[in-house]
């Protein structure tokens, strides 16, 4: 039987570099942005679709949606999750949030003038994202937390999927005091810090994810 090395690993390489790769050009933004002003580090990460360094950012959140969808294409391949499953659908919210929050740039929740269908888009998409992230990641670890192969894998991307939970905490209980108080929700807490810890504990389960799906489809073309 020949086998189609193309096909089974090429997704999961690929996937895993883009999100790699994306992951560390918001970071370089992030850290050269920080270098000369550290109180930057207070806003959200979405500002920078507004700035001068909007490339940066919409290439890095690109790339960082390319290598998600790539990667769940290969899990599907490789047969570790179904198509129709709730961690394939969670996973692909969460690349469409991603797509949304770079094609509509972000408002100022501050200003009501300011604020339209592209700003409730936008917020939409970054929730939408956040969100997804922890229940595509749990969901797809979970079925094979007593796998002799791949339990390993599974319990440690599970793990990094559980601190994306604790670290989405901070944001749902400023919700929670901006809905039962006359304190806007994003005065709470300081959002920029708190969205910095949800999207590297996020990003992390992801790499885990996508080297754990890229081993997968190298260790199904051997078995061939």
């Amino acid at each position: 039987m020949t086998i189609d090395i193309p096909r089974l690993v090429r997704p999961a390489s690929a996937g895993a570099v883009a999100i790699i790769l994306g992951s560390v050009l918001v970071l370089v933004l992030d850290i050269h942005t920080a270098a000369s002003n550290p109180s930057h580090l207070r806003r959200t990460i979405s500002e920078y679709g507004l700035g001068a360094q909007q490339w940066v950012f919409a290439a890095g959140v690109l790339l960082l949606a390319l290598g998600s969808a790539a990667t769940l294409v290969a899990a599907v391949r490789t047969g570790l999750v179904r198509p129709r499953s709730t961690a394939a659908v969670a996973h692909t919210l969460w690349t469409v949030g991603l797509v949304a929050v770079v094609a509509v740039p972000k408002q100022d929740w501050s200003n009501d003038a300011t604020l339209g269908l592209g700003g409730a888009i936008h917020r939409a998409g970054a929730a939408v994202a956040f969100v997804s992230v922890p229940i595509a990641v749990i969901a797809f670890s979970l079925p094979w937390l007593r796998d002799e192969r791949w339990g390993v894998r599974a319990r440690s991307t599970l793990g990094l999927a559980f601190l994306s939970v604790a670290t989405l905490l901070p944001i749902l209980y400023a919700l929670v005091v901006g809905a039962t108080t006359t304190t806007p929700w994003y005065r709470v807490v300081t959002l920029g810090y708190v969205e910095r810890a949800l999207v590297v504990a996020e990003v992390l389960a992801l790499i885990s994810l996508a080297l754990w799906v890229r081993a997968a489809s190298v260790t199904r073309v051997r078995e061939r």
